[in-house]
């Protein structure tokens, strides 16, 4: 069934109304196309509301006429809805071309802006970046450039610390050498001058000796006490007794000051003897000197202890006491210290030193034990021991009987020594003929030689037979006046007479040497 004009007409205008609408549907983002499809709206409400008055106006004219007439007023409308459309359309379009253009322009600009922001992003990150990096890049430098440094600092400390610890090691060579240097002259200054010792010298020709060592050492001991002034005892007691023998006792008794705190106990009984003597600068006191000694006698010091017991038996700066005496004097002795021996054997002897009233309980005298001390000393060379010797056996003593055989021995040993005495003594042996056979040559030939030294007396260079000097043996006075008028000494008759005469003719005998 063909539909009226007036129904296809609103049909293609709902069409084109849906149309629009679906089309208006697509853009319901921009308020000027919801405008335009409000207007073609408009216009279809318009175009319904037309409809029925044509359909009324047919039917009064008759059904075609009316037709006609609608199919042209639907035609006009069509048209003009088409036309209405086509505007709307290209008004939409065009609007749709214009937004469109816009929404790119806009979606343009937006992208640009996005692109410039996201340009200034990256441009920010990558600067940023950048910045990290040269700041990570700086650090970096700046880490190497520490290392470096610490590097060439560390390298510098050990440079310097091998430098110091060569001059360090230069320095400890040095002074080893130094020391080395030092100890030596210290051994050499000992081993010329000897072993610090305060003991007496058994004879004069030994001190003469020991002095000239002493020079001798000198140099080197005072190198030692320079270098070694808290080893070099010995050297500090040996200059003192340098500057002692020279008189220099102000500069002698601060070096035994020094010696004796170096441990050098021999120095102690130096100082003894200065407070004992009262030898300047020093002034004498007995209780000081004392209190030297016995600190030099528990350190160790013979002569030292020796000299304790004599201020024990003197009783001087101590009580009187024998008895310790004799306690100090054989522990000395037992030191084999000539000096302590020499005055042990004659208290032995004879009680000499010990107290009268200390004797009895102290066993003395004792000549018996004095044989042994005699002999050590003899054997060592002691012409006062040989000669003691010689007394005893000649004499006899408490527990001692007289024998030639020993007197002979030790006058032989005496005389041998080249001992005046000893040599008398041997002719007087020759003359009795006692151990021996008598000899008057040889034992008129002893007397000469011994009173040409000038140090025996013709009165009493001859010995003794029981205690006695017996008179001169005729035949011995004989040789012996025979010998002095060979000398032109003696011009008298040769008659075996020793008289005024033959002792002046003897006196010349030391002169004519």
């Amino acid at each position: 069934m063909k539909l009226p004009v007036a129904l296809r007409t609103i049909s293609l205008v709902s069409a084109l109304a849906l149309m629009a609408g679906a089309a208006t549907a697509q853009d319901d983002g921009a308020a000027e196309r919801a405008a335009a499809v409000e207007e073609a709206l408009a216009a279809f409400d318009a175009l319904a509301q037309a409809a029925p008055d044509t359909e009324t106006g047919a039917a009064a004219q008759g059904e075609d006429e009316v037709a006609a007439e609608a199919d042209e007023a639907s035609e006009g409308a069509v048209e003009e809805a088409l036309a209405a459309f086509a505007a709307l359309a290209a008004e939409t379009a065009a609007r749709a071309e214009e937004e469109a253009t816009a929404e790119r322009a806009d979606a343009v600009g937006a992208a640009r802006d996005a692109f410039a922001a996201l340009a200034a992003e990256t441009a920010a990150r990558a600067e940023a970046e950048a910045q990290a990096t040269r700041a990570e890049a700086v650090e970096d430098a700046q880490s190497a450039f520490a290392a470096l440094t610490a590097e060439r600092e560390a390298e510098a400390a050990r440079q310097a610390a091998i430098a110091e610890a060569q001059a360090a090691f230069d320095a400890l060579a040095a002074e080893s050498a130094a020391r080395a240097e030092a100890r030596a002259a210290l051994e050499t200054c000992v081993a010329t001058a000897g072993t610090p010792s305060a003991e007496n010298f058994p004879s004069e020709e030994a001190q003469v000796a020991a002095l000239g060592a002493l020079r001798e050492a000198l140099p080197f001991c005072r190198d030692a006490a320079r270098a070694l002034p808290d080893e070099a005892g010995a050297a500090f007691f040996h200059l003192a007794t340098a500057a002692q023998a020279s008189g220099r006792h102000r500069r002698a008794v601060p070096l035994y000051e020094q010696a004796a705190e170096a441990g050098v106990a021999p120095a102690l009984t130096r100082l003894g003897d200065y407070h004992n003597f009262g030898l300047r600068p020093v002034r004498e006191d007995a209780e000081q000197a004392v209190d030297f000694y016995r600190q030099a006698a528990e350190a160790g010091d013979t002569a030292g202890t020796a000299t304790l017991a004599f201020m024990y038996r003197l009783g001087r700066g101590v009580e009187q006491s024998g008895a310790e005496y004799l306690r100090l004097m054989e522990e000395a002795a037992e030191r084999d210290y000539p000096f302590a021996q020499q005055n042990l054997a004659q208290t032995y002897l004879s009680g000499e030193g010990v107290p009268r009233d200390e004797l009895e309980g102290l066993d003395l005298p004792n000549p018996r034990a004095a044989v042994p001390l005699f002999v050590t000393l003899a054997n060592a060379g002691s012409a006062e021991a040989m000669q003691s010797l010689i007394t005893l056996y000649s004499d006899g003593a408490d527990g001692i009987a007289p024998s030639d055989f020993l007197r002979g021995g030790w006058v032989e040993m005496l005389a041998e020594t080249g001992d005046p005495v000893g040599i008398a003594e041997r002719g007087f042996l020759y003359e009795q003929g006692i151990g021996r056979p008598a000899n008057p040559e040889r034992a008129a030939a002893d007397y000469v030689a011994a009173l040409e030294s000038g140090e025996v007396n013709i009165d009493t260079m001859r010995g003794t037979v029981n205690g006695q000097t017996p008179p001169w043996d005729r035949d011995t006075a004989i040789a012996f006046q025979t010998i002095l008028s060979e000398r032109g000494l003696y011009t008298m008759r040769i008659d075996g007479d020793v008289g005024p005469g033959t002792r002046r003719a003897a006196d010349g005998l030391a002169a004519s040497e």
